[in-house]
């Protein structure tokens, strides 16, 4: 695919529809979601515990313990983390990420952090098809559900590993052309329904 280094991955007769990235910069907005209120909770806690550890113990309580208040640092890194740094992430993340379609497949490729990474979405397996209007705007297609294990005790001696999921939408996110690739979606997802039935026919 031009410009992302994927070429030769193609099917034989697979026509490019469009190409193009979202739009870049930081979503300030999103500050102000649920991770990144609690995140602004998790760090007030954080510098509340790390003031209020460092006042109890004082400065003449000699090594090691000024060093007790700095056991915060690392729950003061996750805060602004889930308050202010998964924004920038995104940002860097979207900068770094091309999209593709074509008359078959919808492709997003990322080269991010080091690794480079390419998706694809067949068209006609595509369970649904939305389009979140506005400029910029997305075009969504596709749910991914990401399962995490964790470990909690059953009964002494024992531990039960657990799985939670949560689903993540996937699509073409922030770009300029919303309404026209969603235009593109629908019309190649409906030339390969005929063509399908033409076949069954």
């Amino acid at each position: 695919m031009e410009g992302t280094g994927w070429d030769g991955l193609l099917e034989n007769g697979e026509t490019i529809l469009w190409q193009g990235q979202p739009v870049p910069g930081i979503v300030w907005r999103d500050v102000l979601s649920p991770m990144g209120l609690f995140g602004a909770v998790f760090t007030a806690f954080a510098l509340f515990w790390m003031v209020m550890a460092a006042a109890i113990i004082g400065g003449d309580a000699g090594f090691p313990f000024t060093l007790f208040p700095l056991f915060g640092l690392p729950f003061l890194a996750v805060g602004l983390y889930m308050m202010l740094g998964h924004v920038i992430v995104d940002g860097y993340v979207r900068s770094a990420t091309h999209y593709t379609l074509t008359d078959r497949t919808a492709f997003i490729a990322t080269d991010a952090f080091g690794k480079r990474s390419l998706k694809s979405y067949p068209i006609r397996e595509m369970p649904f098809l939305e389009l979140e209007d506005g400029m910029p705007g997305s075009v969504m297609f596709w749910e991914e559900e990401l399962r995490r294990a964790r470990r909690s005790p059953a009964r002494p001696g024992a531990r039960v590993r657990h799985a939670t999921a949560t689903r993540n939408s996937v699509g073409f996110r922030r770009i300029d052309a919303a309404r026209e690739v969603y235009r593109m979606l629908r019309e190649a997802r409906g030339a390969l329904n005929f063509a399908d039935r033409q076949a069954r026919d």
